[in-house]
């Protein structure tokens, strides 16, 4: 019951966001893994196998990564980020605790809107 409640929010997030679902087809989610653009799916794909075809990030400099942003969701006392974001158009859309959700900058992590 409560996945049924976050994607229907999800699906409110977006409408809100104006953001179309129709953007967004089978063939997509099916080919996440060789985009790099967005992540439209857990995992990245049908398979759920987290690839990703970028060659920006290797076994020389991996070590010399920093954040470039992070984000506090205000509150949390045990809990924090509960899944995996989504990322269309620049937004990442994100799940808390509480049933919140978020939508930020995926370049520079403001928060552009919260839904409680």
């Amino acid at each position: 019951m409560k996945k049924h409640a976050i994607a229907a929010l999800v699906v409110a997030a977006f409408a809100q966001s104006g953001l179309t679902y129709a953007g967004v087809t089978a063939d997509d989610i099916a080919n996440d893994a060789k985009t790099t653009g967005d992540v439209l799916s857990w995992g990245m794909g049908t398979e759920g196998q987290r690839f990703s075809p970028l060659k920006q990030i290797n076994t020389k400099n991996i070590k010399r990564l920093v954040p470039a942003w992070s984000y506090s969701y205000g509150g949390e006392k045990q809990r924090g980020q509960e899944a995996q974001p989504l990322i269309v158009n620049g937004k990442m859309f994100i799940t808390a605790s509480y049933s919140r959700l978020f939508a930020l900058d995926a370049k520079t992590g403001k928060r552009l809107w919260i839904y409680e």
